[in-house]
């Protein structure tokens, strides 16, 4: 039962609230979290959210859990869920999912994807009971900056038209935190973006850590080099701006990306399950 927990829309003054539910929320996560304010909203805008449409569920005046639908046209997705860990097992999860799908239906969504990262058992057996069907997988990685001689053409600085063009092309069939401009649009703010004929790389550098957000190639440029050419340069750039290590995420699980990532000795960290329902 929910007793006295009630889900409603966010407020306007509960941000720094929320900051500080969601981290403990994701505090006993399989990959532990810890958000600052400016993250909360940066990731909110990478997944085309609205702080508006965030819905709380609150007992008392406590957040113990949110979720965060967005909206796409006839598409939607879960750009975020959690419930505190001493409110869980009482069914605030399931209410969160149903109010997300609600609010998308009434939007006029017609499908609702999400994600969930392989080992969560909790997440797993509640999305498959809420009717959600694995659609693909994705993984995350983590290797080495290197200094490279020689990466073939050497990219040139792109505009943001000039990589929403090649991202559009490159980016069609992949998770929709990747394919969509919103997403691309707020990672290229911090990050130094490059172009060669058919394909574009962003790299970026937070503290000591290095990050390739986005490599891509258009299809009639793939199986011809372009992506080694593109991951050595992005490797060497970041090696160059004083990384310690880079990290990948939301990359295809299949042959060519593990071929890609085993050549230049990345590892695995994780792997994330989409899932998706028709409303």
């Amino acid at each position: 039962m929910l007793g006295e927990v009630k889900v409603r829309r966010v407020a306007p003054d509960q941000v720094d609230d929320l900051v500080a539910a969601q981290n403990e929320m994701f505090s006993d996560y399989v990959i532990p979290m810890r958000v600052s304010r400016e993250f909360f909203l940066e990731f909110l805008r990478s997944v085309g959210g609205k702080f508006s449409n965030v819905h709380v569920a609150m007992e008392g005046g406590r957040i113990v859990g949110y979720v965060n639908p967005v909206v796409d046209g006839r598409e939607s997705w879960v750009g975020g869920i959690g419930v505190i860990p001493d409110c869980r097992k009482r069914g605030i999860g399931a209410r969160l999912m149903e109010v997300a799908e609600e609010f998308s239906r009434a939007e006029g969504a017609e499908d609702i994807s999400l994600e969930y990262i392989l080992g969560n058992t909790r997440a797993e057996r509640l999305y498959q009971r809420l009717g959600y069907r694995q659609n693909r997988t994705y993984l995350s990685a983590e290797g080495r900056p290197e200094r490279f001689a020689g990466f073939g053409d050497m990219p040139e600085k792109a505009t943001l038209a000039e990589v929403l063009e090649l991202h559009e092309r490159a980016y069609g069939d992949t998770c929709w935190q990747k394919r969509k401009a919103f997403s691309i649009i707020q990672s290229a703010k911090g990050a130094e973006c490059y172009k060669v004929d058919g394909g574009f790389v962003l790299v970026r550098k937070i503290e000591s850590n290095g990050y390739i957000p986005y490599l891509g190639v258009v299809p009639e440029k793939r199986r011809q080099g372009v992506a080694t050419s593109l991951a050595k340069f992005a490797l060497n750039r970041l090696h160059e701006l004083g990384a310690f290590k880079v990290v990948l995420y939301n990359v295809n699980d299949d042959a060519q990306t593990l071929r890609l990532l085993d050549q230049f000795g990345f590892g695995v960290t994780m792997k994330q399950v989409e899932l998706r329902k028709t409303l």
